[in-house]
This record gives structure tokens, C-alpha cells and sequence, in this order.
């Protein structure tokens, strides 16, 4: 993974499959910043969720920016796959 390639995630702080994305991320030593969408302020929260409804129509979690290209849901294997760390 590139200096450029930052690892950006979004998550729901009860989400079964947000919580496996960031353990995996941390076993494989990936750096990454992480906010609970249902934690934030509710103005910035309906903001949030307006801004990537074109990478995230369902509405659906964990979405995960890696660079510039946005995966949605804990799709494993072409999340390791981006990372290179298949």
C-alpha cells in the first residue's frame, strides 16, 4: 500500500461486520482513522450520510476509503486485495 493510499473508514458502533473490518485492519497492521456515523452530532451525521450516498445508496455499513476508491460493505477480499494483503 502507497504513502497516498490512506485507509479511511465509516462505521456503525454496534455493527458486527464494522467491528471484524477494524480487527482485521489492526492484525494486518494497517493504519486507518475510524468514526461511528451513529455517534456524530446529528446535523453532521445527515450531512455525512448525503455526501456519499452516491458511493453508498443503501445507506448501508461499513464503507471503507481506500484512496480515492470507496468499498461498500465488509467485502474481505477485495478489501485485502486494494491493501495488498491478500
Amino acid at each position: 500500500m502507497s504513502d497516498e493510499q490512506s485507509v479511511r473508514i465509516f462505521t456503525i458502533s454496534t455493527c458486527f461486520h464494522c467491528r471484524t473490518l477494524k480487527k482485521m485492519l489492526e492484525d494486518h497492521g494497517i493504519a486507518f482513522v475510524s468514526t461511528d456515523v451513529d455517534l456524530m452530532p446529528k446535523n453532521e451525521r445527515e450531512s455525512f450520510i448525503a455526501a456519499i450516498e452516491k458511493y453508498n445508496e443503501k445507506k448501508t455499513f461499513p464503507v471503507v476509503f481506500i484512496g480515492n476508491k470507496a468499498i461498500v460493505g465488509f467485502q474481505e477480499k477485495l478489501i485485502k486485495k486494494e491493501l495488498g494483503i491478500e
